[in-house]
């Protein structure tokens, strides 16, 4: 299944994209980095000419927001760098004139970690241990979702991708060690039977359930180094999740996620199209560039 510029989708993506080269979250919004980095993205699986310039627009737009510190924050009117970085990398990565603007975002991303469990929680914990064992490790640093919090699943599972993506671009050393410590914190961070949510497992003595977007981004994530009889087990559950999931962030994640670890996936790009029929995705901008990307078969892109 292959996309063109006539295409339907392709072209409400096209037509969305804002005159300083960004993509909104909505249409007539502001541009957005996250949104915009999947909108490069898509626009970039295409060899196709008529793709192009708006794909090298994009890009522009993410090489003038970086930030000083080399990280990206969520739009022009926030001024912190945040974990919109990996995303702006992962854009960035594969185009020979952004790469000293994707490494100097792979190298914040490299010197910014979650936080522990304050120093005052780990001293109570101590001193009146719970009746249960904690259900995650919460020593281990990923990333957050803004400065100085909790590693989070999502943010983990983008600045993996992102870093893996830069390979040997990135100091090999810091870069090895924070992947596998990333990579640690999304398998300790699997839902019991498979799949993942935000990030806890278990809240007041109760499992949690697994989200499907937040499961096929993690199984993205960890593609390339996979403890296989895990992954099988987050796999059947994230096919069961988006059964009758009429979600486009759902299905197209998961889409991406099947077609990148060789399973069919056109179950899911058949959905895609008939849930952008339905409803246009509400008009949101990331389930439709998830659409295209995953349509033009471009999970390649995730690929370390």
């Amino acid at each position: 299944m292959t996309v063109d510029a006539a295409d339907p989708l392709v072209a409400s993506l096209l037509g969305g994209q804002n005159a300083d080269g960004g993509w909104p979250p909505s249409k007539g919004g502001g541009s957005n980095t996250e949104v915009t980095a999947l909108a490069v993205m898509a626009l970039s699986a295409s060899a196709e000419a008529s793709r192009a310039e708006a794909a090298v627009a994009g890009r522009g737009w993410l090489a003038s927001h970086q930030r000083a510190d080399g990280g990206w924050s969520s739009a022009s009117s926030v001024d912190d760098s945040s974990w919109m970085t990996a995303p702006a990398v992962l854009a960035l990565a594969g185009d020979a004139p952004s790469g000293p603007a994707a490494i100097r975002g792979g190298q914040w991303l490299l010197d910014r970690e979650g936080r522990g469990l304050p120093w005052f929680v780990r001293l109570w914990q101590w001193l009146y241990p719970p009746r249960e064992p904690p259900a995650l490790d919460t020593e281990l640093k990923g990333w957050p979702w803004s400065a100085g919090t909790f590693s989070w699943v999502e943010p983990t599972a983008y600045s993996l991708l992102a870093l893996k993506r830069l390979g040997s671009s990135l100091p090999s050393t810091q870069a090895r060690t924070r992947i596998e410590q990333g990579e640690r914190l999304i398998y300790d961070r699997m839902c019991p039977g498979g799949g993942w949510n935000y990030g806890n497992t278990r809240t007041l003595g109760e499992s949690l359930a697994p989200y499907a977007d937040t499961t096929a981004l993690a199984l993205i994530a960890i593609h390339d180094r996979a403890a296989r009889d895990r992954v099988e087990e987050s796999l059947h559950v994230l096919e069961r999740l988006t059964r009758d999931a009429r979600s486009g962030l759902a299905l197209g994640w998961a889409a991406l996620c099947f077609d990148l670890y060789g399973m069919p996936s056109t179950t899911w790009q058949t959905r895609l199209r008939e849930q952008y029929s339905d409803t246009r995705f509400l008009g949101k901008t990331k389930p439709l560039a998830l659409a295209v990307l995953a349509l033009s078969r471009g999970a390649g892109m995730f690929r370390a």
